[in-house]
């Protein structure tokens, strides 16, 4: 049975292995971006964002074992005059360990975010997708997100 909860320190080494599963991915499609590392998050950021009252850090497990995770914090809009000032929830990472995706652990994830979102009186979730990572692309539609903006590029 999966379970969801809070992220702890014990927990850093089980998420670091999924962030860089997820990573080694983005480093074979994105390697003007994206460069191999041992370590793809960063201990101390980790430990800011369990400590920090505007951020979680959300873990799915099966029995003991981290199968998945998320990380979502509070965020603002510059204040600008031509934007509307909100407070939003913001999905910095994601993801689910390869063998168990397509089995529910990922909405129950985000089901989480959304439940601590709203305790949190934002007016939206936001994330950034990959184009290439389509069935995260597909994932998130699915859950009832749009996209709303495009980053593109051209190298030179």
């Amino acid at each position: 049975m999966v379970t969801i909860c809070s992220a702890t320190l014990e927990n850093y080494q089980a998420i670091n292995t999924l962030v860089k599963e997820g990573h080694d991915e983005h480093v074979a499609e994105v390697p003007t971006v994206f460069k191999s590392v041992a370590s793809v998050m960063p201990e101390a950021y980790y430990k800011e964002l369990l400590e920090s009252s505007n951020s979680m850090v959300f873990i799915a497990k099966n029995k003991e074992v981290v199968i998945g995770f998320a990380v979502i914090s509070i965020e603002s809009t510059p204040s600008f005059d031509s934007l509307v000032q909100r407070q939003y929830a913001y999905i910095h990472d994601f993801g689910v360990k390869k063998d168990v995706q397509k089995q529910g652990v990922g909405k129950l994830l985000f089901t989480a975010c959304v439940t601590w979102a709203q305790t949190m009186n934002v007016t939206s979730i936001e994330l950034n997708v990959w184009e290439f990572n389509t069935n995260a692309i597909d994932f998130y539609k699915h859950l009832g997100m749009e996209s709303i903006s495009r980053k593109m590029a051209i190298q030179i």
